[in-house]
């Protein structure tokens, strides 16, 4: 496997309110990317991960794509210039990670120069469980339909970039069809989550209900890659808004593990203060999960 994905969840402010949300940290410190100083320096760290793996591990990583994550990234635009201008001269490939409520042709225009992935959460194609759900603002409630509009118009401008929607299956949407959304988007992978009750347990999901999500969706197992709560713990690289990693615990403890900072310690020091399992991140990208 030639790339290696590390996860950015650059703030944790959002316009949703998703009431199952686990982007909540704990720290004392003000947001990394508030401070281009320190954004750099991170941002030079992250590609010393490549030796640092595949050393440790054996792996044959040969390139970083940095994704971006929220919260809402969207919220902070010179934050996200600021980013990609660093990654450029960091030789790092981006993605991000949006609800789409805030996307405009300036993003449009944006996403299609700097990104070689977007990917969209949707967790419902219907107001009323969007709302139930908490994904909505003081604006609108969430709408599949808008994330259709920009898909195409991300397509019109960047033929190859890539697609991903991301939705995690929860209490009101478990028994959902979502088969002719997918279908429009045509997302080159769909990536389909069981609630992970990190800072709650409100809206879980029992490992039935998430197969009954997975099999009403089985003709899209092409393209499905599908996780448990087990299968997200541990097996992502992820570094919060105050720029230290941070991995959730076993046993449905509901706390972070974290790091010193990034760019106060270095990242060998940072990595080594957390665990990392390097089997179950490449379990997610062989080739697409089957369906279970």
């Amino acid at each position: 496997m030639d790339e290696l994905v590390v996860n950015w969840h650059i703030t944790e402010a959002c316009n949703y309110n998703c009431r199952y949300c686990f982007a909540k940290w704990e720290g004392n410190e003000r947001e990394l990317i508030h401070n281009p100083l320190n954004i750099g320096i991170l941002i030079r760290e992250i590609p010393k991960l490549l030796e640092i793996l595949n050393e440790n591990f054996g792996t044959c990583f040969k390139y970083i794509r940095l994704n971006l994550v929220g919260g809402e990234p969207l919220l902070y635009p010179e934050a996200i210039r600021e980013i990609i201008h660093c990654a450029r001269q960091s030789g790092l490939l981006l993605s991000l990670i949006t609800n789409g409520s805030l996307l405009n042709q300036d993003w449009v225009n944006i996403i299609s120069e700097s990104f070689v992935q977007i990917g969209f959460s949707v967790d419902s194609i219907h107001e009323q469980t969007n709302v139930a759900i908490g994904r909505g603002s003081n604006r609108e409630v969430f709408k599949a339909s808008m994330i259709l509009q920009y898909i195409n118009a991300i397509r019109t401008y960047a033929p190859n970039i890539g697609i991903k929607i991301n939705t995690v299956v929860n209490e009101y949407n478990f028994q959902e069809d979502m088969n002719d959304f997918i279908h429009k988007a045509n997302p080159q992978k769909w990536k389909i989550f069981k609630m992970l009750p990190i800072i709650t347990n409100n809206l879980s999901v029992s490992n039935q209900q998430f197969e009954t999500f997975l099999l009403n969706h089985q003709a899209f197992r092409s393209i499905i890659s599908s996780e448990n709560n087990d299968e997200m713990t541990q097996s992502y690289l992820m570094i919060d808004p105050e720029g230290r990693f941070f991995q959730n615990h076993h046993h449905g403890v509901k706390v972070y593990q974290y790091s010193h900072p990034i760019h106060k310690v270095g990242i060998q020091n940072a990595f080594n203060e957390i665990t990392f399992h390097v089997d179950k991140f490449h379990h997610r990208y062989i080739p697409l999960n089957p369906m279970r």
